[in-house]
């Protein structure tokens, strides 16, 4: 062997230099949650009186730090502990992904383009397309090569929430009574379709729809008015504020919004400061042992890297998605788990769906009518 052939190992992403995650066992919030798995409580026939809800933030690709701590609830046995689930945009596909037992799953496809990389990329724009293709991803991929299990979704007997953007009244949508496998995934369509950058708006029941965090980034408007206990998973570390849209950006954003409804930029303009508001007012609600409805916030801890909504480095993409399972793991348990990346094998069967082309829900994006809430 040539010595020159003996090149230093790339250091392991999963490994962080970050302080460690805050140890939340004595809280209200984790405390009914473990008590519920401990006592072997399942949906449906729940005897402890509480309603108890996860509120998942996205924020594209820095959702994979919320799908890492998904990733730990569901490794931990705590899903069935959930009466209802709640996400916006990427949060809402880390939500489907949890209930359909995939959570672990989702945490790695999302360092390879959420199972296909070709979902974003220039040569699209150029065609005259939109940078991200989402309808790809959530119709095809996610039907056929990387299956999200929407039957387990349905038969999970927890509630699926989808928050958007409504078009045309400027206001927070809550998409929920999702009843089949079709309206499952024009709700995380609506709930992710990011203004001009992946199409336009989505039409569901009615409504014309676009990404949920224009409204509300941090999905937890309808669990505070319905949960005794809310759990919120965020993806900033702690002192990491939201940052506007540059310039350029954010002109070419506000002309095409403007093109809908003049309201939706007073939405987009003011986002940053009510996203700093509501994550100021968890915190203090997270404090606050009185708070009814009781809140815990699980977030990165203070010194963890901060990735941006369009990252695509596979080292830190893992490193992310490691940082938020850690975080989630240390809250419920107490210690720093170690983490170790090795091949996992999932099933490649399709779930049974029904027997309509993603080209076709992509055209319609209608449903049977259900329940909407406009908040």
């Amino acid at each position: 062997m040539r010595l020159s052939a003996l090149r230093p190992f790339v250091a392991d992403p999963m490994l962080s230099t970050a302080a460690p995650a805050a140890d939340l066992r004595a809280h209200p919030v984790l405390q009914a949650i473990l008590r519920r798995r401990d006592s072997g409580s399942a949906p449906g026939a729940r005897r402890d009186g509480l309603r108890i809800a996860l509120a998942i933030e996205g924020g594209g690709m820095r959702g994979v730090v919320s799908a890492g701590m998904a990733a730990a609830i569901e490794q931990l046995g705590l899903t069935d502990c959930f009466d209802e689930v709640h996400g916006a945009s990427a949060g809402a596909f880390n939500a489907a992904f949890l209930l359909a037992g995939q959570a672990a799953y989702l945490t790695a496809l999302y360092a390879h383009g959420f199972g296909d990389p070709v979902f974003a990329g220039l040569r699209r724009v150029l065609r005259g397309g939109p940078p991200f293709d989402l309808d790809y991803v959530i119709g095809e991929v996610w039907r056929h090569r990387r299956p999200l299990r929407t039957d387990r979704i349905l038969a999970s007997g927890i509630e699926l929430h989808c928050t958007a953007t409504d078009v045309d009244r400027a206001r927070l949508v809550d998409l929920t009574a999702l009843s089949s496998d079709r309206e499952i995934r024009c709700a995380l369509r609506a709930s992710a379709r990011l203004p001009w950058l992946a199409g336009p708006p989505v039409g569901f029941r009615g409504m014309r729809l676009l990404d949920a965090t224009l409204a509300e980034a941090i999905p937890v408007s309808v669990p505070l008015r319905q949960a005794t206990h809310v759990l919120v998973l965020q993806t900033r570390p702690h002192g990491v504020r939201h940052r506007p849209l540059s310039g350029p950006v954010a002109r070419l954003t506000d002309r095409y919004l403007r093109s809908f409804n003049p309201q939706l930029v007073a939405l987009r303009r003011t986002r940053s400061e009510r996203y700093d508001a509501l994550a100021a007012q968890l915190s203090a609600r997270s404090a606050d042992p009185s708070a009814a409805p009781a809140v815990c916030v699980i977030r990165p801890p203070a010194g963890s890297r901060s990735i941006g909504q369009m990252e695509n480095r596979l080292a830190a993409l893992q490193a992310a998605g490691a940082v938020g399972m850690r975080a989630a793991w240390t809250a419920f348990t107490g210690s720093d788990p170690e983490l170790i990346g090795a091949p996992r094998a999932y099933p490649r069967h399709e779930p049974p769906a029904e027997a309509e082309s993603a080209s076709a829900v992509a055209a319609t994006g209608e449903a049977r009518p259900r329940t909407v809430k406009i908040l």
